[in-house]
C-alpha cells in the first residue's frame, strides 16, 4: 500500500467529504510525526506502535563494489518499534 492508496482507505472508513481532504489528512499527520521524531520525541500511536529516535553506532563497514573498509560516523536515524496487536494481527494473517 503507498500514500495514495492509504489516503482513499481514509478517506473511505472516515467518510470524509473528498479524497483530497484525505490526502491532506494523512500528509499532515505522516508530517506531524517526522517533525516530532527529527526534534528527538517519541511518537506513540496506540495499539499501532512507536516511533522514536536513536543513534546509530559509529563503524567500521565494507564498501561493497571496492571491499575496502571505510570507518562510518554515528548518526541519529528513525526507529519504528510495532505494538502488541500490530504483532499479533501480523502473525495470524
Amino acid at each position: 500500500m503507498n500514500k495514495g492508496q492509504l489516503a482513499e482507505v481514509v478517506f473511505q472508513r472516515a467518510k470524509l467529504p473528498s479524497k483530497a481532504a484525505a490526502r491532506r489528512a494523512v500528509d499532515a499527520a505522516l508530517q506531524a510525526i517526522m517533525d516530532a521524531v527529527a526534534k528527538g520525541n517519541p511518537v506513540t500511536l496506540a495499539p499501532f506502535g512507536t516511533f522514536r529516535p536513536a543513534m546509530r553506532k559509529a563503524g567500521r563497514r565494507f564498501n561493497p563494489r571496492t571491499r575496502q573498509p571505510i570507518q562510518v560516523p554515528a548518526k541519529k536515524v528513525p526507529r519504528f518499534k510495532a505494538g502488541k496487536r500490530f504483532k499479533q494481527l501480523v502473525a495470524k494473517a
